[in-house]
């Protein structure tokens, strides 16, 4: 199964996943194991892909998705080894394709923000919840603003894209602030990962916002 996920990533080709066996769960953990891997962009796109997976099996299985919530949520904590750094987008894809069903597990994985080594993270998630149910992640807005003031380029680009994406109007002024930043940094959209400056991701987080 897995060289067949694999193709299908590849080819973005994600509906094709929709038909593979989804009752078993091997599926779902082919998908966490393909995100290990983030200089490869198979890892993000397994990511995305995790979320419409779970939407589809969510509509007949709620309980097996609830059970990969609380096993990604341990994955995150201490005990796990640390090997939950792909664990905030995983959860952030689950919440953005099922908001109805598991919107509780937004304000959790919120509370990782102030962990900084799963920021980028949980930037993401909020961005990508953001995005069709912003009222879910609305409370971490304040905490949010205070990632485009730190020294790490890719934390400031991901909060400035997070909020922009959340359409935050309280956020424009700060976000004008880092139209000179040129730091360059890697973010995924549209399947692919892209390289922009700062300055590029607050203009476009600014117009968003505005529109």
């Amino acid at each position: 199964m897995k060289s067949e996920i694999i193709k299908l990533l590849s080819d973005k080709k994600y509906d094709g996943l929709t038909k593979l066996p989804l009752s078993s769960g091997r599926l779902l953990s082919s998908l966490i194991s393909l995100t290990y891997d983030r200089k490869s962009i198979i890892s993000y796109r397994a990511i995305e892909a995790f979320g419409i997976v779970s939407k589809e099996i969510a509509k007949t299985k709620t309980e097996i998705i609830r059970t990969v919530v609380g096993r990604l949520l341990w994955m995150i904590r201490d005990e796990s080894g640390g090997i939950g750094w792909s664990s905030p987008e995983m959860l952030g894809e689950i919440v953005r394709n099922n908001p109805e069903l598991f919107s509780d597990a937004a304000p959790v994985i919120m509370s990782f923000l102030d962990e900084e080594m799963l920021a980028s993270g949980v930037l993401i998630a909020a961005g990508r919840i953001g995005e069709v149910k912003a009222e879910l992640v609305a409370h971490a807005i304040p905490l949010i603003l205070t990632y485009l003031h730190n020294p790490a380029s890719q934390l400031r680009g991901l909060a400035a894209w997070a909020l922009g994406r959340m359409k935050a109007s309280q956020a424009e002024s700060e976000l004008e602030k880092l139209k000179n930043d040129d730091s360059r940094i890697a973010i995924y959209e549209d399947g692919e990962l892209k390289e922009k400056t700062v300055g590029q991701i607050a203009e476009e987080a600014i117009l968003s916002i505005s529109a």
